[in-house]
């Protein structure tokens, strides 16, 4: 570690003191975790968090556990499936349907295992859907994220050209398995393998994904993962004493057709909660699915410790506040924004800073408008700016572009001296899964004009330099206050090796699938949801003062 005085007692440079103590000292009363943590990839979820009294229309019935909830498990398979004509696919919809996990069911009766089913564009047209559905979807949707890898930035060694098989190959549908224990993985997949080739389907890849079992919680270069997301007006708690609008303090609850079909989304402008206009996508039977992209996501742990390595060098700061600067979370998950500048990760001598109370309730325009403590470029100042001014209208609009985050990690653990397990030598990273209602204006959005641009939040600050497209000539990140203040990034830690971009059906559209078309009755589109405010819950809200609230 290098020498970096701080001084507890009073705030770090660029933090006001208000928001220091504010965020020092958190809420009296301990609550209940919700749904702002990714269960999968975080020690301290138990499983699934429990739906609040539904104030709209949500059908828990008929929505797939993942999207929601999340499946809350640490251990995880994706089957891909290819289909080889329209009848045997049906057969196999139909077959597989039963063992569907609901929204309601993992949050009231979880079960041993957990299966869910989403399918490509490719898939629904092998299926022998007709021409005007598929012609319906948006266009990133039909396109498939292959064809979409010059505007999320997958150039390079991200290139589809470059992916390993089996991941170069088309899948029409995906089964997304979870267990509770790592011993069930391989049973579970095999249980979907026979089902799958009793019905003539071809299986293309099996693709693993387990809890770090030396740092649970955490993503392969260290840091706790899944932190910051968005609550879901009607099915998140709501337990902000100080704000009904939401979850865990700094959590915003969102409408729900944000992220499922046939609900009301956010307004996008003026204040943050007005609803806006029911969320469509595609034919009728879409209605309580949700889009699911799936990315295989490589990372360069070696890499990336050597660049913090030299970085806190060359700056003359510890590891772990470079590792916060680039980041803008400590390992722990504590945001440099909430507690400023330190050392050793404060989390690790306090863990009340880890409460699900206080680990949200901050902001990054309010207390540090310049990046002096949270860089601007840092990864989740660009990945979820929160109060931060945009050209696109500010929070109200960074609002709807949030997405509800499923990853988990693969491969084993790279040792910390640097030894690769012979296993896995250079393979490891995250599977990366985001549910959205819409997926350009959410994750390609997020993705090319958040991560990628080096003008995003404002100009110069470069890409995210954890997830980002670093330029073919280098890049920089900006460091406000650094010597120097702008730091070189030649390499990406990042790369893309698979993935497509899915829908995951309801429940009810399954039946619709397993039929064929002109054979079965297509639900009729969703009525506009009920409309049942929180108790005191105003139509509107502007940010109400810090202290109380985070975004």
């Amino acid at each position: 570690m290098h020498p970096h005085p701080t001084h507890p007692s009073s705030a770090p440079s660029g933090v006001s003191r208000r928001g220091f103590l504010a965020a020092l000292s958190g809420a009296a009363a301990t609550l209940a975790v919700g749904s702002e943590a990714l269960a999968a990839e975080s020690s301290t979820a138990a499983g699934p968090a429990p739906a609040a009294v539904p104030l709209t229309d949500l059908d828990l019935d008929a929505i797939q556990a993942n999207v929601l909830p999340g499946f809350g498990s640490g251990h995880q398979a994706f089957v891909g499936l290819a289909f080889p004509d329209a009848v045997s696919a049906r057969r196999w919809i139909t077959a597989i349907t039963p063992s569907i996990t609901t929204t309601r069911r993992a949050t009231s009766s979880p079960t041993s295992a957990m299966v869910n089913v989403a399918f490509t564009h490719a898939g629904l047209a092998t299926l022998g859907r007709p021409t005007d559905e598929l012609r319906s979807f948006p266009e990133a949707f039909r396109q498939g994220m292959r064809r979409r890898s010059d505007i999320v930035g997958d150039r390079g060694q991200s290139d589809p050209t470059t992916w390993p098989e089996p991941f170069r190959r088309q899948v029409h549908a995906m089964v997304l398995l979870a267990v509770p224990d790592a011993a069930g993985v391989d049973a579970a997949v095999t249980a979907q393998r026979q089902l799958a080739t009793s019905n003539g389907l071809e299986v293309v890849v099996v693709q693993r994904g387990d809890e770090r079992a030396d740092q649970p919680g955490h993503e392969h270069f260290g840091f706790r993962d899944g932190i910051s997301q968005p609550g879901i007006r009607g099915f998140t708690p709501q337990q902000n004493p100080a704000d009904p609008d939401q979850g865990v303090p700094g959590q915003d609850l969102l409408w729900p057709g944000e992220f499922v079909l046939g609900h009301t989304r956010q307004a996008g402008v003026g204040e943050l909660s007005a609803e806006g206009p029911v969320a469509t996508s595609g034919p009728a039977w879409t209605v309580n699915g949700s889009f699911l992209v799936f990315r295989r996501l490589r990372q360069d742990v070696a890499g990336f410790r050597a660049f913090m390595a030299s970085m806190a060098d060359a700056q003359g700061i510890s590891d772990d506040l470079a590792g916060a600067k680039l980041m803008g979370r400590y390992p722990s998950g504590v945001a440099l924004a909430a507690v400023g500048e330190h050392d050793v990760d404060p989390g690790i001598a306090d863990p009340s800073l880890l409460a699900p109370e206080k680990i949200l309730d901050f902001e990054f325009h309010d207390d540090d408008p310049n990046g002096e403590v949270t860089p601007h470029g840092a990864h989740i100042r660009k990945m979820y700016p929160r109060d931060q001014p945009t050209e696109d209208g500010g929070e109200a609009d960074t609002q709807t572009h949030r997405l509800l985050r499923r990853g988990i990690p693969f491969g084993t653990s790279l040792a910390v001296d640097g030894v690769p397990d012979p296993a896995f030598p250079a393979d490891r990273g995250l599977l990366f899964l985001c549910y959205q209602s819409s997926i350009e204006r959410q994750f390609e959005f997020v993705q090319r004009r958040w991560a990628n641009d080096p003008d995003f939040p404002v100009r110069g600050v470069g890409p995210d330099p954890v997830i980002g497209a670093v330029r073919r000539n280098g890049s920089t990140f900006e460091l406000p206050g650094g010597r120097p203040d702008h730091v070189a990034l030649m390499q990406r830690f990042v790369t893309t090796t698979g993935g497509d971009y899915f829908f995951q059906p309801s429940v009810t559209a399954l039946a619709t699938l397993a039929a064929a078309p002109g054979t079965a009755r297509t639900p009729a589109p969703a009525p506009a949801p009920t409309r049942t405010p929180a108790p005191g819950r105003r139509p509107g809200r502007r940010r109400p003062p810090r202290g109380g609230a985070g975004g």
